[in-house]
């Protein structure tokens, strides 16, 4: 099946339906019938490609369900829908029983009275902990102007019990100044934040200022070594010209007119990539609450000008 162009606003809008919500994924079984289970790790990677992520529990018995099916559906649930979140997060032996849907064209299950849907094609799968990552690539979406379901301050706990947080780490021997110097916890948060990142793009034979330049190009595509160097710096990161070299020669960057470009190659494993990010913040945002979050990201970009 062909995929149509998505449109980059309307995308937008219907990932915006989501907020912190509840949603179900569906697809087709190997013997074609239909599976489906709620989830509320969606979110987005991407709108140009329109890619969109959700992840399941390795022990999950509907792992091989997805992995098989190659397509999938996310419906973000409306308001006043709270059964049938539950009911995809039952045990019930028949979990479409009594669900108004009906296969879309390319045969995944479609429920009915959502706010948003996402019909999605596997781009690619990775294991990150104890969960797989599928990242989808969005052929299809519909939005309607219904409120969507809303998962705060454990209303649905019966349903998806909130993650329980990590015990808080010990001081150590850092001290005072260490536990209370701003610029220190800033460093120790930032390690954390992109641990999965940075494994990933050493797994890949990447350096840091190797990804620095991918990212650089994924922000505007088309810039200068110069402008890269200038964006680097502002970061407060020294970058020098062996990592554009090295990127060149491994095909993933190309120059044209004194400029650079992300090739197919590069922008396939910049994409990778920008997931595993997407990927960890979901769980970085576990240990949080809404307001908690929102108040973080306030602060750092007060802190950051």
């Amino acid at each position: 099946m062909s995929e149509p162009a998505i449109d980059t606003r309307e995308l937008r809008q219907a990932l915006g339906a989501f907020a912190t919500g509840v949603t179900i994924v569906t697809a087709r079984g190997p013997t074609g019938a239909p599976v489906g289970l709620t989830a509320n790790s969606f979110n987005s990677v991407s709108l140009d490609p329109p890619l969109v992520l959700w992840s399941l529990a390795l022990t999950s018995q509907h792992i091989e369900n997805f992995r098989a099916a190659g397509w999938w559906a996310v419906h973000v649930l409306s308001a006043g829908q709270e059964a049938l979140s539950a009911r995809f997060a039952s045990l019930v032996p028949d979990r479409f029983d009594g669900v108004e849907w009906a296969p879309g064209e390319t045969g995944v299950p479609l429920i009915a009275g959502c706010t948003a849907r996402f019909v999605c094609r596997t781009a690619f799968e990775y294991e990150g902990g104890d969960h797989a990552i599928f990242v989808g690539q969005v052929s299809e979406l519909t939005r309607a102007a219904a409120a969507p379901l809303i998962y705060h301050g454990g209303r649905y706990a019966r349903v998806m019990p909130e993650t329980e947080k990590p015990a808080a780490i010990a001081p150590g021997d850092e001290g005072e100044f260490g536990r209370h110097f701003i610029g220190h916890l800033l460093g120790r948060a930032h390690h954390e934040a992109f641990a999965d990142v940075r494994r990933e793009y050493r797994a890949r034979g990447l350096h840091a200022a190797e990804y620095t330049v991918l990212v650089g190009l994924g922000l505007g595509d088309g810039h200068t070594p110069q402008d890269l160097m200038e964006r680097a710096a502002r970061g407060g990161a020294d970058l020098p010209q062996e990592p554009i070299d090295a990127l060149v020669n491994r095909g993933l960057i190309r120059q044209e007119g004194g400029r650079l470009h992300l090739t197919l190659e590069g922008r396939r494993v910049l994409m990778e990539l920008i997931a595993v990010a997407q990927a960890s913040q979901l769980r970085l945002e576990s240990r949080l609450g809404p307001q908690e979050m929102g108040m973080l990201i306030h602060l750092l970009r007060r802190i950051s000008g």
